[in-house]
C-alpha cells in the first residue's frame, strides 16, 4: 500500500501527559480531596503505568499549585484556603483582563459571539465567579500574546480546583459595581474597558469583602486508597 504521508499521521500523546490529565480530572472533578495523601504506587497501579510518568505528572501538578511535594514526607492534594482563592482570581482577572483587550485590535462577529456567551453565563441564576474564568477563557485561547496562554493555563486549572471547594456567588450585592461595569462594557463591545472590568471584578478589592466570612476547607484525614 503506498505509504501516508505525514501529515495524515495523528499526533502521538505521551505517556506523562496522559498521566497528567488523569490525575489533573480526578482533582478538578472531586474525586482527589483538598489534603489528600498520594502514593505513587497507587496512582501507577490505577493508571496501569510505571512510577516514572507518576512522577513527572506529579512534579508538573505541584508546579501548578494542585499538589504539595515534601521530600520523603510526603505528596498530597493541596489545601483550600480563602487566600489562595483571592490570589488565583486576581491574576486571572490580570490576565484573562488582558486578552480581552487584545480584541480591540482586531474585533470580529465571532468575537462579538463569544461575548455574548460571557454575558449570558454571567446572568444565569447561579453564576459563580469560576463560570466568568471558564467563559473568558476563550479569549484567551485567541490572544495575541502566546505567553498568555501560557501563563493563563495553570491558574485557570487551579481556579477551577479551589471554586470546586469554595464558591464565590457573581451576584453578590458587593460585586454588583463590577458585574455590571464588566457586563456593560462586553454588550457594547468596548474592548479595552471590558479587560479592565474584569480586572477589577476578579481582584482583591473586589472579591475580598465577598469572602471575608468564608472558611477555608479542612483537608481530609490521612488514609490511604486507591483511586477508582
Amino acid at each position: 500500500m503506498p505509504v501516508p504521508d505525514r501529515s495524515t499521521r495523528r499526533p502521538r500523546r505521551l505517556l506523562r501527559d496522559l498521566t497528567f490529565e488523569s490525575v489533573l480530572d480526578a482533582i478538578l472533578d472531586g474525586t482527589l480531596h483538598p489534603g489528600e495523601r498520594l502514593f505513587e504506587d497507587d496512582i501507577a497501579a490505577w493508571l496501569g503505568v510505571s512510577k516514572t510518568p507518576v512522577k513527572e505528572a506529579l512534579a508538573r501538578l505541584a508546579t501548578q499549585g494542585l499538589v504539595d511535594i515534601e521530600a520523603n514526607r510526603y505528596t498530597r492534594i493541596s489545601s483550600v484556603t480563602v487566600a489562595d482563592l483571592l490570589d488565583t482570581f486576581e491574576l486571572i482577572g490580570i490576565l484573562h483582563g488582558d486578552a480581552i483587550r487584545s480584541a480591540a485590535h482586531a474585533p470580529t462577529d465571532e468575537t462579538a459571539e463569544i461575548a455574548d456567551r460571557v454575558v449570558e453565563a454571567m446572568t444565569a441564576d447561579g453564576a459563580t465567579c469560576a463560570d466568568v474564568v471558564r467563559e473568558t477563557t476563550v479569549f484567551v485561547d485567541r490572544a495575541e500574546n502566546p505567553l498568555t496562554r501560557k501563563a493563563a493555563e495553570p491558574l485557570d486549572h487551579r481556579a477551577a480546583f479551589l471554586s470546586r471547594h469554595v464558591s464565590i456567588d457573581l451576584h453578590h450585592p458587593a460585586l454588583r459595581p463590577s458585574f455590571d461595569a464588566f457586563v456593560a462594557t462586553l454588550v457594547d463591545r468596548r474592548w479595552v474597558e471590558a479587560g479592565d472590568a474584569l480586572t477589577g471584578l476578579l481582584g482583591r478589592d473586589a472579591l475580598g469583602p465577598v469572602v471575608a466570612g468564608l472558611d477555608d476547607i479542612p483537608p481530609l484525614p490521612e488514609t490511604r486508597r486507591v483511586t477508582r
